[in-house]
């Protein structure tokens, strides 16, 4: 689901980057593949997703707010460091959704500035990362849960109960 979402918003990022940009801006080729590799729609909708599956497939009980949070959380987040929403994308600035200035331009920052933007942009990007390791890790257990429920415990629905439970009291004590 996030691969083919991030296939195409790649395509249609590099197609608009190389298409609407100026021949003269250097270095588009790199901001039209970070762009389009730039995963914070795709994590959200993935990690609603994943609490939805939770919610019908599996029949865990789970309140709207709790469907709905980490994805609003993560684009918060992305919101607050700076991300442009689609509507206000131009194409004369294809770094300003990422903060990726290009590497041409004047920048008369000093070096602790420098080291700032540097970690926090290695923070985002670790965080990120996270989050998608996070999605694969949940996409895999619910899978495995669901295969549970509908052969081995087809008949005991508390027994099913019981083995989720059991598999959330581990996860949460790790």
């Amino acid at each position: 689901m996030m691969a083919a979402a991030l296939g195409l918003k790649f395509a249609d990022s590099t197609r608009r980057i190389l298409m609407y940009t100026k021949g003269a801006d250097r270095h588009k080729e790199f901001y039209a593949v970070m762009r389009g590799i730039f995963p914070v729609q795709e994590l959200c909708g993935t990690l609603t997703a994943l609490q939805m599956s939770r919610r019908y497939v599996l029949g865990i009980d789970l309140p709207l707010w709790r469907v709905l949070s980490p994805s609003v959380a993560l684009h918060a987040l992305a919101n607050f460091r700076g991300m442009k929403p689609m509507f206000k994308w131009g194409s004369g600035a294809p770094w300003s959704e990422m903060q990726l200035a290009p590497w041409s331009m004047a920048d008369d920052s000093t070096l602790s500035q420098m080291m700032k933007k540097t970690f926090k942009k290695l923070l985002w990007l670790v965080f990120i990362s996270r989050v998608v390791v996070s999605c694969i890790k949940n996409y895999y257990m619910v899978n495995r849960q669901a295969v549970k429920r509908f052969t081995i415990y087809k008949e005991n629905k508390a027994a099913f109960a019981a083995d989720v439970a059991a598999e959330q009291i581990l996860k949460d004590g790790n």
